[in-house]
C-alpha cells in the first residue's frame, strides 16, 4: 500500500469555517454601543431635546455593553486566558491589537463622558448617603481633578 502523503492534515482550503452565534453577536453588540452613543450623544452634545428621557439610560446601557462586548469573541477562541497578551505584547501591524488599542481608548472616553454626565448625582450621592456607599461615591469625586 502506497501511503497518501498528508493524510490527516487539514489544508488552508479544505477547512470550512462556519459563523457561529458567538461570531455573530460581537458585531450585534457593537452596533447596540454605538447606537445607544449616538442617541446620547445627539441630546449631550447636540441638544436634540426629544431624546432627552433616554439619552442618559442610552449612555449607561453603551457602558455596560462596552464591558462585556469582548465575550463572545473570547469564548469562541477557546482559550481567552490569551486575551491580555495582546494588549502586554502588541504588534503594530495585528489588526486585533490595533483594535485593542481602540476599543481600550473608546472605553475611557465612554468612562470619561459617564463620569461627566453623572457628575450631579456623584455629588449628590456622597453628601446624603453613609458608609461604604459614601466612600464609594467620594472615591469617584476624588479621582480626578
Amino acid at each position: 500500500m502506497h501511503e497518501i502523503i498528508g493524510a490527516g492534515y487539514c489544508y488552508p482550503n479544505e477547512l470550512h469555517h462556519y459563523w457561529s452565534i458567538l461570531i455573530v453577536l460581537y458585531p450585534y453588540i457593537t452596533g447596540l454601543i454605538a447606537g445607544a452613543f449616538i442617541i446620547s450623544s445627539f441630546y449631550h452634545v447636540f441638544g436634540m431635546k426629544e431624546l432627552q428621557p433616554i439619552a442618559r439610560f442610552s449612555l449607561i446601557s453603551a457602558l455596560g455593553f462596552t464591558f462585556c462586548v469582548g465575550l463572545p469573541l473570547l469564548f469562541h477562541l477557546g482559550h481567552p486566558e490569551r486575551a491580555l497578551n495582546m494588549l502586554f505584547t502588541p504588534h503594530l501591524t495585528s489588526a486585533m491589537a490595533g483594535f485593542g488599542i481602540i476599543y481600550a481608548s473608546y472605553g475611557v472616553l465612554l468612562c470619561l463622558e459617564v463620569w461627566l454626565i453623572f457628575r450631579p448625582e456623584i455629588v449628590r450621592y456622597a453628601n446624603q448617603t453613609k458608609g461604604v456607599i459614601k466612600l464609594f461615591y467620594s472615591t469617584c469625586l476624588r479621582s480626578y481633578p
